[in-house]
Parts: structure tokens; sequence; C-alpha cells
């Protein structure tokens, strides 16, 4: 379960598609703004054309556990930044999953400090 704290509030959602960086892969679409608190949030949107609700909840349960893992391993406890994944095609593999969003992750960050 992801923390209160490492949730992006639903308001939020809008103006950061509007105004984020955004950073496509083959599964998604990761964009990021930085924000006013100190430490990072995260949204994810799945639509129904991911599918049916098992893979819609499972593709979100999945994007949940790679956003902590996203935390620890950049070391972003202290980082305000805001996190917005929209899936596009339905991945099963978390594996898979956790490398395309780090990769984009990656991506995000070094063009922040260009």
């Amino acid at each position: 379960m992801l923390p209160k704290k490492y949730r992006l509030p639903a308001k939020e959602f809008q103006s950061l598609y509007k105004n984020g960086y955004k950073a496509k892969g083959e599964y998604g679409m990761l964009i990021s703004a930085p924000n006013n608190v100190q430490h990072p949030q995260f949204g994810f949107v799945v639509s129904k054309k991911i599918g049916n609700a098992v893979h819609r909840h499972r593709m979100t349960r999945l994007l949940r556990g790679i956003s902590i893992e996203v935390v620890k391993n950049f070391e972003m406890e202290d980082t305000g930044r805001s996190f917005q994944y929209i899936a596009f095609k339905f991945c099963n593999e978390y594996k898979i999953l956790k490398d395309e969003i780090f990769r984009l992750v990656e991506k995000i960050v070094i063009s922040e400090k260009q």
C-alpha cells in the first residue's frame, strides 16, 4: 500500500498533466513536475482501455509497489516532486514495468539537471 503522504491529490492531476515534463514508454507515460511538499507524490491513471477491472487493479497494485521502490532507489525521500503515470497498455510483469518506470524516472531526473 502506498503511504498517504506519497499520494498525489486528485485536484493536482490536471495541472500536472498540463505543466509537467512528459516521458513516454511502451506501457505508459510518466509526467513529473516540482511540488510544494518535501516528499514525492505519485498518482496513477489506468483507463478502461487497459482491460477489465481485474487487469486495471493488478496494474495499479504493481505501480504502487514500484513507486515505493523508486523513492528508495533514487533516494527521493526529501525531494519535492509530483509524478503521474498514465497507462497505455496492460503489463502483468513486475520486472518489465519496473524497468520501464526506472528508465523514465532517470530520463526525467537527467533532463531536470540540464
